[in-house]
């Protein structure tokens, strides 16, 4: 698929291994819309967003408790010269928005009318779903699995995220120190529980039954064809399934040495649902749709 010419700069910062972030990427492959990308770390990706988050000219929109200003991802919309940002989107759902208003074609369509203009308020509330319960659901679970059940696994693994990533220099070694108490200020701050992480799973399971039940009756969870429903589902499951990088996973996810031997049986019970099938094969065969990878914003010395 040839990229689409925008006469805009879009500047994408994203977490590398963040679900929700995956979502906004995928919605930039599947249109084919070229944008320069700076991928971040939790807890420093703050440094970075900040001089977004202080602009004053364009309002933040509260989506919910867990978002702020300095939420990700992050799209920065502006002109060729970048002198100025236009727009500055901090959620997955309005990039998704933004990007099917503003590029949708007979190749790709709109992803929220692409299964018929009659099913658009279904995949709007399939999306609304799926973030609002099954992404804060898989996220305790991978979290919890990763940084409490398995820790001492998961320990060097976790540090090296930054570096498999190829996060900025000082940015990953700042992580490699840092990632120990940076993980327990991630459990503490999403309240990873013991109990809430048995919520989690069940929550997850019950996501995973309604749409294996929605997918008996289509190969896409709206109807024939790919739409915001079945992106956000795939990239809000993925940290559940452990989709890898040679799954179709863009970036580099903590791996399997993560894993603990619990979220190991987890995730085999939910690759064998027909939910689980479509997720997988949503990254193998639609995830990349032919797109080149974005550029690398451009750092002092490529040091953050």
């Amino acid at each position: 698929m040839r990229a689409v010419t925008t006469g805009k700069d879009h500047l994408l910062l994203s977490i590398a291994f963040s679900h929700y972030n995956e979502k906004a990427r995928w919605a930039f492959a599947y249109y084919g819309v070229p944008y320069t990308h700076h991928l971040l770390l939790p807890a420093l990706h703050i440094f970075s967003i900040r001089t977004f988050a202080s602009n004053s000219d364009l309002e933040f929109d509260q989506k919910d408790s867990d978002s702020s200003p300095y939420s990700t991802p992050c799209l920065v919309v502006s002109d060729p010269s970048r002198a100025n940002a236009q727009l500055i989107f901090r959620d997955s759902h309005d990039i998704l928005v933004y990007l099917s208003e503003a590029f949708p074609s007979s190749e790709r369509p709109d992803l929220y009318t692409s299964c018929g203009v009659d099913q658009t308020e279904q995949i709007k509330a399939l999306e609304k779903r799926y973030d609002d319960v099954l992404g804060v659901a898989t996220r305790c679970i991978a979290y919890y699995d990763m940084l409490v059940l398995n820790r001492w696994r998961s320990l060097l693994s976790f540090a090296l995220l930054g570096f498999r990533n190829r996060v900025g220099l000082l940015q990953s070694i700042l992580w490699f120190l840092l990632s120990p108490l940076i993980g327990r200020l991630l459990i503490w701050r999403m309240e990873c529980t013991t109990s809430r992480h048995r919520e989690s799973m069940v929550l997850c399971r019950e996501e995973f039954e309604r749409a294996s039940k929605l997918l008996e009756d289509s190969e896409y969870l709206a109807g024939k064809r790919l739409s915001a429903a079945d992106i956000t589902f795939a990239a809000l499951a993925y940290p559940v399934l452990h989709i890898s990088h040679e799954e179709g996973y863009q970036q580099y996810p903590p791996g399997s040495k993560t894993i603990s031997s619990e979220g190991r049986a987890f995730m085999t019970e939910l690759r064998a649902t027909r939910a689980g099938q479509h997720v997988l094969r949503l990254f193998k065969e639609e995830r990349d749709c032919g797109s080149l990878l974005p550029r690398q914003r451009k750092t002092v010395l490529r040091l953050w």
